[in-house]
């Protein structure tokens, strides 16, 4: 067998329909143990233990990072740029008019209706004949994702490299902690620590690369998970990081053949805010898996993670 050992560069953190990928400085601790029930009868010589619950405890740290509100600026005329003022990313969303072409940064990102991506202080251009609207919206960042420190079960997601097939921790966790240090440097870190609640820590395979970012209903290539089918049923993960439109429904599809029928495995439900969200799925589990977007939304930027169960677990 030949293994090839990874760094961990280039990896994502999500974090309750947030992507904190570049601002978490560390990943401290990802824990996943189970408890053990010591039932140890007086005829052994040592301790007997049976597998108790299952548990999970993940711990990182993050820079400081906080965005205001953003206001629009008019709509320029067509090829004029538009430099952002703000030192943070803001997704401008364009709407109606009669155009040709969106450029970020020089780039031609699009044809016209639609929502982009904005970088700090980066140049919008528009080129059309009749002039739409548009809405500047800010994305949200470290502090707003954080500093609540809600006392909802949140999704936690962390992503070994981005590449579809590879690896991803996830857990519905509690937060416990916002705890910013700052250095004689200057440096300001905040140390953060979540607490499984009702299911331990999940490893599962990434079914998108990083982010994937839909702009109108897709259906995602196969992914051939190998070895067959399994009856034990899995789990699924969403982490949906930016919306616009009315809804967005994300699933996950399956089938024994590559090019067979695939019918729905894991469905998230119909959405109409960012946020994390974890599906069990009970039954069999085929070979081949698809992620697909309906409803209607212009964007929706989401990562989807899916464990299948080779035995059978508590969901």
């Amino acid at each position: 067998m030949v293994t090839f050992k990874t760094a961990g560069l280039g990896d994502n953190f999500y974090y309750g329909g947030y992507d904190l990928s570049g601002d978490v400085a560390s990943v401290d601790t990802l824990s996943g143990p189970s408890d053990v029930l010591e039932v140890t009868a007086v005829k052994q010589f040592g301790h007997q233990r049976l597998y108790g619950q299952r548990a999970g405890t993940w711990s990182f740290t993050t820079y400081f990072e906080s965005a205001t509100g953003v206001s629009s600026p008019g709509v320029p005329g067509s090829g004029t740029p538009v430099v952002s003022t703000y030192s943070f990313p803001v997704l401008v969303t364009v709407i109606g008019g009669t155009g040709t072409q969106v450029s970020i940064n020089g780039v031609n990102q699009g044809t016209f209706d639609g929502t982009y991506l904005l970088p700090a202080f980066g140049t919008i251009i528009l080129t059309y004949s009749v002039a739409p609207t548009w809405s500047w919206t800010v994305v949200g960042t470290e502090h707003q994702a954080l500093s609540p420190l809600t006392r909802l079960d949140q999704v936690a997601t962390y992503f070994r490299g981005t590449a579809i097939g590879n690896s991803a921790a996830c857990m519905v966790a509690k937060q416990l902690d916002y705890d910013p240090t700052r250095d004689t440097s200057g440096n300001l870190s905040l140390k953060v620590d979540l607490q499984a609640n009702s299911f331990g820590m999940e490893w599962g395979t990434m079914l998108t690369a990083g982010l994937r970012t839909d702009v109108t209903t897709t259906t995602g290539a196969f992914f051939d998970s190998g070895a067959g089918s399994f009856t034990f049923g899995g789990q699924a993960y969403l982490q949906l990081v930016d919306f616009v439109g009315t809804s967005v429904d994300v699933s996950i599809t399956h089938s024994a053949t590559s090019g067979g029928t695939y019918t729905t495995l894991a469905d998230f439900g119909s959405q109409t805010a960012i946020g994390g969200f974890r599906v069990p799925v009970t039954g069999t589990v085929n070979e081949f898996w698809k992620v697909v977007t309906a409803g209607t939304f212009t964007y929706a930027t989401f990562a989807v993670v899916f464990n299948k169960n080779p035995v059978a677990v508590s969901f």
